[in-house]
């Protein structure tokens, strides 16, 4: 991969990094206060992340074709960013609830048999 590959995908990813750091800091907050601070935070992130990829897809482009192609391009994934940057951090708010509320039963479940066996 070309560095300038590297970095887009760098950028790509930084939305899911953001927002699992968000959600380890705000992960003992009650429910109601947790939901929205994530979503909030994780739209302004995967908008502004998005912006920032789509400059530096055009800028930095290793030729003049594919700033070109970039340039031409809808934008849609700037619309989409902007209006369901919410619901993509919501999502992605789920999925790390869901794993992390698994993982505490998961490890309570197992450190209770562990505890009953050893007696």
């Amino acid at each position: 991969m070309e560095q300038y590959e590297i970095i887009q995908a760098i950028l790509g990813s930084l939305p899911i990094f953001f927002i699992f750091i968000v959600f380890v800091i705000v992960k003992n907050f009650k429910w109601s206060y947790r939901y929205p601070i994530v979503v909030i935070f994780g739209w302004v992130v995967i908008f502004f992340s998005t912006i920032v990829l789509q400059e530096y897809s055009f800028y930095y482009a290793p030729t003049k074709k594919i700033a070109e192609e970039v340039a031409n391009s809808d934008g849609a994934s700037v619309a989409f960013s902007y209006l369901f940057g919410w619901g993509y951090a919501l999502v992605l708010m789920l999925v790390m609830d869901i794993t992390h509320k698994t993982y505490l039963y998961l490890s309570k479940k197992y450190l209770s048999s562990k505890k009953s066996y050893n007696k």
